[in-house]
């Protein structure tokens, strides 16, 4: 296993976590019409939109870096210990927030 894989699936697990949560206090937030409640949901979408830009961007960033400089299809010496990332999924999760960072704002606006 790489060397810090475990920081890159502990990001992936509170991304796993904060998406449930964000969506489930927005919208207890929007049935019982308690401010408090979606402004915790508007931290935790907010916290979600960051932890998966800073994973998109180290991803990206040991992509960059694991790439081969001369041209050769070879991966250099010490790729094989850089951690995994799956893109994909934070860029979903990029979405998942901002998504529920909108139903929240607009929650929040209908309350008044």
């Amino acid at each position: 296993m790489p060397e810090y894989q475990w920081l890159a699936n502990l990001v992936l697990m509170c991304l796993f976590l904060l998406t449930p949560a964000a969506l489930s206090t927005m919208l207890a937030g929007r049935w019982r019409g308690n401010r408090v409640v979606l402004r915790w949901a508007r931290v935790l979408a907010v916290l979600t939109i960051v932890l998966a830009v800073a994973y998109d961007v180290a991803g990206a960033v040991f992509l960059l870096l694991s790439e081969p400089r001369n041209g050769s299809w070879r991966p250099p010496p010490g790729a094989a210990d850089d951690p995994y990332f799956y893109l994909p999924i934070g860029v979903g999760a990029f979405f998942a927030g901002l998504g529920i960072l909108v139903g929240v704002v607009r929650a929040r606006h209908r309350l008044g």
